[in-house]
C-alpha cells in the first residue's frame, strides 16, 4: 500500500519556558500542510533528543488510541549525518526541507521557523492502514534531566491506496 492523503486535523503544542520563549503551530485551510515558529531563549548546548509514538484511533472516542510504535532518537545524530535512507531521514528532510533550522547541533538562541510541511509517500511506513492517527512528539534534552523543550500533539487522518 501507499499514501493516498494524510490531513492534518488538529496540533496541540506546549513547551518548557525555561528554553524556549515561543512555539506555535499552523495548519494550512486544505489540512495538508503545517507550519511551526519556534523561538529558543537559551542556547541548547547538548543533543536534542526525539522521543514519538504513534498510535491509531480505535474506537468513535477521540481519546481511545492503541500505541502503532514509538522511537527514541538523538536528533543531533540523524541531523549530522545527512541524507540516508531510514524513516527517520525521510521525516527529518522533510521538516527542514523550507526551514532556518540549522541541521547540526549545537542550536543556538534565537527565532526557526518551519514551512510547508507535508507527507511525502515515503514519510508513511507501509505497515500503516488508513485510519485516523495521534502522534505525541516530545523534544527533550537527556543530559539536562530528560527536561521536555516541546510536546506536541498531532491528530492526523491517513487514506491509503
Amino acid at each position: 500500500q501507499s499514501l493516498n492523503s494524510l490531513l492534518f486535523r488538529r496540533i496541540v503544542t506546549d513547551y518548557n519556558r525555561k528554553y524556549v520563549s515561543f512555539y506555535e503551530s499552523a495548519i494550512s485551510q486544505d489540512h495538508t500542510t503545517i507550519n511551526f515558529t519556534l523561538n529558543f531563549a537559551r542556547n541548547i548546548t547538548v543533543d536534542l533528543w526525539l522521543r514519538t509514538t504513534i498510535a491509531n484511533r480505535v474506537t468513535k472516542s477521540e481519546d481511545e488510541y492503541r500505541d502503532v510504535f514509538t522511537y527514541n532518537v538523538n536528533l543531533c545524530q540523524v541531523m549530522g549525518r545527512g541524507k540516508g535512507k531510514s524513516l527517520i531521514n525521510y521525516w527529518m528532510d522533510n521538516v527542514l526541507r523550507e526551514s532556518n533550522m540549522p541541521r547540526n547541533c549545537p542550536l543556538r538562541e534565537g527565532n526557526y521557523y518551519m514551512c510547508n510541511i507535508k507527507s511525502d509517500k515515503e514519510t508513511i511506513p507501509r505497515f500503516i492502514r488508513s485510519g485516523r492517527f495521534r502522534l505525541d512528539s516530545n523534544v527533550y534534552v537527556r543530559d539536562w534531566h530528560n527536561d521536555n523543550l516541546t510536546n506536541t500533539i498531532f491528530y492526523i487522518d491517513i487514506k491509503m491506496k
